[in-house]
């Protein structure tokens, strides 16, 4: 037997096998044994009938063809582990050819390969973040209104009031799509009569933007919303009404990323009005909200605790985003190979995750596949560049991992779980039996080694360069893929 191994530009191998025809005619005998057991030949028992009769009682291509693949698993396995080579997922046989002597080919998907060449020179700035009086007494008016005094209200909506609403919104179709006519034509009598629950027909042509039933919002400047001018444009609204109205989305914000200058369209029904009474902000509120705790607070005290809490988790978010920009320098410079199979299997998982987070919001897929007219094929090619860069990002940060001994130990694991229980309180115990499950101690050192791995990419890129730490057992070279969703 004589095995070719030949690299292709896709990441992927191509085995060459020759063979000897004494082979394949032994592979022959073995299919013909094993077909003559599901077949009734007249005259013979069942498993009986000689070679030869077989073969012109069933033809001589059905019995090559269960040979080829006898013979061609045999083979593949003997080819792969005399390559060396390390396949992503399982091969597929792309030729097979009898003459001028037998010969199979394989297809593999080889496992992705990353170089992460100078990583450690990657440097950035780093600006503390800071948190100003506004910002304090913002979250200060958010618990005021979680101890307000709420009635429900059959005036028009007026600045402040809390509304429910159902909402449904769309993207405008770009001027060059061909949904675009659709989509000004606007929704039919038919549509606005049916429920909202009458399997989501009741949504405006367009790609889905927002879809939500009992939303709840309050309508003030200090509060988000689904794009700027939604506020104003609810303002007036009574209960039961239906409004309509479009909106553009600015391109200065980070949520709407990809979506810059887009229009949306706004299908809102007011379902409930609601005023809402502060509570005066002073000692005795403050005291109020901290009443559980060992000591009650004052404003001030409270005021100090609001900013350091507000700090830290500003300082957070600073770093996950300085974290991600060292990552994303990491990987411009990195040398990164992976296959076509691996990238759809990452695409399937990410349309996974869309698919949850559409059923959130009252779709599925398949709704939003409708709606928008695209196969899953198209969904493939829509998110190809996305999905790439999110998989560029995962490898490299799995070989950062690696490169620099990052792992987790079983008593890190257990010191995170107390950490964990500690906020529950007298219900710790009751809880504790459930950290005890293997596959929740793996999601919990996920998230420590995810955790070590961007602290380490933050040092790195301050330019502190730690030496790399001394492996510790056990660790979970996938342990990080948690990562994709954050990415997103």
């Amino acid at each position: 037997m004589n095995i070719q191994t030949e690299r292709l530009e896709n990441h992927t191998a191509r085995f060459t096998v020759e063979l000897d025809s004494e082979r394949l005619e032994q592979a022959k005998q073995t299919a013909a044994r094993k077909l003559a057991q599901r077949v009734n030949i007249p005259g013979f028992r069942k498993g009986k009938a000689p070679y030869r009769i077989l073969v012109n009682y069933i033809g001589e291509g059905a019995v090559l063809e269960e040979a080829v693949e006898i013979l061609g698993n045999e083979i593949y396995k003997q080819a792969l582990d005399q390559s060396g080579i390390e396949p992503y997922g399982p091969g597929e046989l792309e030729d097979f050819q009898i003459e001028p002597q037998p010969t199979f080919k394989f297809l593999v998907p080889l496992q992705a390969e990353v170089n992460l060449n100078d990583y450690r020179s990657v440097r950035l700035d780093y600006s503390e973040p800071t948190v100003e009086d506004e910002d304090v007494n913002r979250s200060l008016k958010m618990l005021q209104e979680q101890h307000a005094l709420v009635e429900e209200s059959h005036k028009p909506a007026a600045e402040g009031n809390r509304v429910t609403l159902d909402i449904h919104a769309v993207l405008v179709p770009l001027a060059d799509a061909p949904e675009v006519a659709a989509a000004d034509a606007g929704e039919t009598e038919a549509d606005e009569a049916e429920s909202p629950e009458d399997d989501h027909n009741h949504m405006p042509d367009g790609e889905p933007f927002l879809h939500e039933h009992d939303a709840s919002y309050i309508l003030s400047e200090d509060y988000n919303e689904p794009a700027p001018g939604f506020r104003e444009a609810l303002l007036g609204a009574n209960v039961g009404e239906n409004r309509e109205f479009e909106l553009t989305l600015p391109d200065d914000k980070d949520e709407y990323e990809g979506l810059a200058g887009r229009r949306v369209k706004f299908h809102v029904t007011v379902k409930k009005i609601e005023t809402i009474t502060l509570p005066s902000l002073n000692d005795d509120f403050a005291a109020r909200v901290t009443a559980e705790e060992e000591k009650p607070l004052t404003l001030l005290e409270l005021r100090m605790r609001v900013r350091e809490n507000l700090q830290k988790y500003a300082e957070e978010q600073a770093k996950s985003r300085y974290a991600q920009e060292a990552l994303d320098k990491m990987v411009e410079q990195a040398t990164i190979s992976f296959s076509e199979a691996e990238l759809f299997d990452y695409t399937e998982d990410y349309l996974k995750r869309l698919d949850g987070d559409l059923r959130r919001r009252g779709l599925t897929l398949d709704d939003y596949m409708r709606i928008t007219n695209k196969s899953r094929e198209d969904l493939h090619d829509d998110y190809h560049d996305m999905v790439s860069s999110n998989l560029k990002r995962l490898l490299v940060l799995r070989e950062v991992m690696k490169a620099e001994n990052i792992a987790v130990g079983e008593q890190a694991i257990d010191e995170q779980i107390e950490r964990i229980l500690e906020q529950y309180g007298p219900q710790r115990e009751g809880l504790r039996s459930i950290f005890q499950d293997a596959r929740m101690r793996d999601s919990v050192r996920n998230e420590l080694l995810e955790e070590g791995v961007f602290d380490r990419i933050v040092a790195l890129a301050k330019g502190e360069m730690p030496e790399a730490v001394p492996a510790e057992p056990a660790a979970d070279e996938t342990a990080v893929e948690t990562t994709q969703g954050k990415e997103e």
